[in-house]
Formats: structure tokens, C-alpha cells, sequence
């Protein structure tokens, strides 16, 4: 890491805080590998250890590391639902953003069914069906409406990617926070729409199986409100 120069000491903490992502990039630090010492840190930039500990919690914040008391501070790559959740609130600040968030859920869903069908995966089928029988059962709305959300987030599961699956998740808690409460009518409409696409892909008809997942996907849209 390069040292920092005295010109620079007016944006020390966050100079420090650049200086250690780059750290943890040279040198390839996985999750649960231990950065240098707030003392070995200081020294090699030249700045206090106050400096030091105010870079380690900015980058905490952020979810990169995490810092156990009397132990130190560890690499946390592999958990990015910090990021995400920033990502989320940046999303409901600026709710003009819809339109691209829907085409990145549209992709990943899409995603999903060509995985689903291509492997075969009987297991994944059981349980969407699975989840589509509670959502006929239930007439609550509150309980319908998670479990909407857990039938896609368990499409995105067949993908078997980490970051596909983490992205989902906070995409579908943006768009179930600006989802108007469902009545009976729609209701029943979703969960036929659901067993559509679960037929359609039981079918190996991927063409069916993606136009309607994009139909219902965009009713969904079209069925959103501002918070």
C-alpha cells in the first residue's frame, strides 16, 4: 500500500479506506482472512491509529469486513447484503428506476426456467408446485404475498449462482414493498399464472414458459404503487 502524503491529510480516513480495498485486492484476501493490526496499519500508511479505525468501520459499513472486538478485522466478501441493501435503498430513493429493475428481474427469471429445464430438475418443480398449493389455500394477504415472493425467489434457485440468488432477493423485497395489497381476484390470478409457468416448464416449452413469465411480470409492474 502506498504511503499517504501530508497533502492528502484532509481525506485521510477515506484515503485509508481505498488504500485497504486495494489491500485486500493485491493480496487476494478471502472471507475470514485477518487484516494487519490497527498498529501494523498505521505504520505502514503513516497516519494515526484513529485514522486507521475510522477507515476499518466505513469499510464495515459497506459489509467488506467485519470487526470482532479484541480479535480484529476480518475479510467478508462472500456476504453482500450489505451492498444489495444499499443498493435497495438507493432504489426506493429513486423510484424512476422501475423500468431497468424489472428487465434485470426479467433476466434473471428468465435465466432461471432455461436452467430449470436444461437440467431436468424435477426437485425444484416440486417445490414451486408446493408453494403454489399454500398460495391457493391461504387468504390472507399478507401470507400470500410472501409466498409470491418465495416462489420466485425459489425460481432463482435452480441457477445455482450465490449473487443471482442474493440480487433476487432484494429486487423482489423493492418490489414487494411498492405492491399494492392483492384481493381475491388477483390473487387467483397470480397463482394461475404461476402454475402456467410451472406446467409450461414441466412441458420443456421454454419459448411458453418465458412469454409468460414477461406477461406476469408485467402485470406486476403495472400493479405498483410509490412509498
Amino acid at each position: 500500500m502506498k504511503r499517504i502524503e501530508d497533502r492528502e491529510r484532509f481525506t485521510l480516513s477515506k484515503i485509508v479506506s481505498e488504500n485497504l480495498r486495494q489491500y485486500i485486492i493485491d493480496h487476494q484476501l478471502k472471507t475470514g482472512d485477518k487484516l494487519p493490526s490497527e498498529r501494523d496499519l498505521a505504520v505502514m500508511l503513516d497516519v494515526s491509529r484513529v485514522i486507521v479505525r475510522e477507515a476499518l468501520r466505513a469499510l464495515e459499513s459497506t459489509g467488506i469486513i467485519v470487526i470482532r472486538h479484541g480479535e480484529g478485522a476480518f475479510v467478508n466478501t462472500d456476504d453482500t447484503s450489505v451492498i444489495l441493501n444499499h443498493l435497495l435503498f438507493f432504489w426506493r430513493m429513486s423510484n424512476d428506476r422501475i423500468e431497468e429493475l424489472f428487465e434485470l428481474r426479467q433476466l434473471l427469471e428468465k435465466t432461471a426456467i432455461e436452467q430449470i429445464i436444461n437440467n431436468s430438475n424435477t426437485t425444484q418443480l416440486t417445490v414451486l408446485e408446493n408453494i403454489i398449493f399454500d398460495m391457493s389455500q391461504t387468504k390472507d394477504s399478507n401470507t400470500f404475498k410472501e409466498l409470491d415472493i418465495e416462489f420466485h425467489k425459489e425460481l432463482i434457485k435452480a441457477t445455482n449462482n450465490e449473487l443471482f440468488k442474493q440480487l433476487t432477493d432484494v429486487i423482489v423485497q423493492y418490489f414487494s414493498g411498492v405492491s399494492l395489497d392483492m384481493d381475491e381476484k388477483n390473487r387467483n390470478k397470480t397463482t394461475v399464472e404461476h402454475q402456467l409457468i410451472v406446467d409450461a416448464i414441466k412441458d420443456k416449452n421454454k419459448k411458453l414458459a418465458i412469454q409468460l413469465l414477461n406477461d406476469h411480470l408485467q402485470y406486476s409492474k403495472h400493479h405498483t404503487v410509490s412509498i
